[in-house]
């Protein structure tokens, strides 16, 4: 037995006032609505800390593990990050890196020695 218009209609209603009652209160209308910033008091406080926005793209198990890691860790994803680069800057080049410039290095010098004979 086939629907009339009308109950089509309203069966559509009933399923999108389900979806609605199951999705929840979003943040910006609940508690989080007094902490909700817009752009540009947001951009102006980072600007303030001299924060930079800065976008790259990783591979995805790299995202999962470090929302993982920042989860617990108290700056967040972002002090996460900020930490692990700088100890990475800080601790000088990756073991291939080094290997690579130990590999040019010598023939840098082989070239300097055929320069002077």
């Amino acid at each position: 037995m086939s629907l009339k218009k009308f109950d089509l209609a309203k069966n559509l209603g009933l399923k999108v006032a389900g979806r609605m009652k199951a999705a929840g209160v979003p943040d910006r209308f609940a508690q989080g609505a007094a902490e909700a910033l817009d752009k540009r008091e947001r951009r102006a406080r980072d600007a303030a800390l001299g924060l930079v926005p800065f976008a790259c793209k990783l591979p995805s198990e790299l995202v999962k593990r470090i929302n993982e890691r920042g989860s617990a860790h108290e700056g967040g994803v972002n002090g996460l990050l900020a930490e692990l680069l700088t100890q990475a800057l800080d601790g000088g080049e990756k073991p291939a890196a080094k290997k690579a410039a130990a590999k040019k290095a010598p023939a840098k010098k082989a070239a300097a020695k055929d320069a002077s004979d």
